[in-house]
């Protein structure tokens, strides 16, 4: 496993004000805040090409802000994204990148 999340999220805090799956555009999209008090959002990260999308969801608790815990390629193809609330495992042609908002 190689960890990816700190060179994504790049200076994001790892509040998460959306995570979004497009079936129809074959893509996840993160939108990281700068933090839970603001919620400004401050940084994109996109996976294109998504083949495969399965998602596990943990027990929702409605105060808990959503946050990345950890983003990780698990082979050449296949990256888990870890949030508080989640688990998606996507296997994907493309490679992730991160966009920062101004």
């Amino acid at each position: 496993m190689t960890d990816i999340t700190s060179e994504l999220l790049s200076g994001a805090s790892p509040f998460l004000s959306g995570l979004f799956y497009d079936s129809l555009k074959r893509k996840v999209v993160l939108k990281a805040v700068n933090n839970p008090e603001d919620m400004l959002i401050v940084r994109v990260i996109t996976f294109p090409g998504i083949t495969k999308y399965s998602e596990s969801i943990e027990e929702i608790d409605d105060e808990l802000i959503d946050g990345v815990i950890g983003i990780n390629w698990l082979n050449d193809s296949q990256i888990c994204i870890k949030t508080n609330l989640r688990e998606i495992i996507i296997t994907l042609t493309g490679k992730p990148h991160g966009q920062t908002v101004t």
